[in-house]
């Protein structure tokens, strides 16, 4: 019975383009770390204490990426999916699932637009998982398993929409 569970368990990772991503900036930012502190250590260079301080900022925020890349991700099993990150664990039965929505997080001219997938709970109890579909790499399993999941947002454009606002 639990081989049988576990053959049914499936992980969705963030993809490799993030991975590299995070790696790359971290191995930047340690260089970044090494030609500032490098200098001022040695004497050829008197570096204020906000210089010596940003390459320490840089290498975190590379540090985070990294693992976030690395950690987060979302288990589909056969009664349940849970999405992990560095920060929270989310876990939502599949019994509780009232639908699924889908919206788009847009990008300023730095940053990308970012296509989100919401699945929602029909009961307070439990977390709604909101999570980014461009970052993980899911397979036709997945994609068939939530377009079997009912949509929560064609469902709201159907619905008759009744408004008293201006009636006084």
């Amino acid at each position: 019975m639990k081989e049988r569970a576990e053959a049914t368990t499936r992980t969705y990772r963030k993809g490799w383009s993030l991975r590299i991503f995070g790696l790359v900036f971290l191995a930047m930012s340690l260089l970044f770390l090494v030609a500032f502190w490098g200098g001022a250590i040695s004497g050829e260079r008197e570096a204020s204490l906000l210089e010596m301080f940003i390459p320490i900022l840089f290498l975190l925020v590379g540090g985070l990426i990294t693992a976030s890349a690395f950690k987060d991700r979302i288990i589909l099993t056969q009664s349940s999916i849970e999405m992990q990150t560095l920060s929270s664990r989310k876990t939502l039965p599949l019994d509780k699932i009232r639908g699924r929505r889908r919206y788009l997080d847009k990008g300023s001219g730095d940053s990308p637009d970012v296509w989100h997938l919401i699945i929602e709970s029909d009961d307070d109890r439990f977390p709604t998982l909101d999570f980014e579909e461009n970052y993980y790499t899911f397979d036709d399993s997945f994609r068939a398993w939530l377009n079997a999941l009912p949509d929560l947002d064609l469902l709201d454009k159907d619905k008759k929409k009744t408004s008293n606002f201006g009636l006084v």
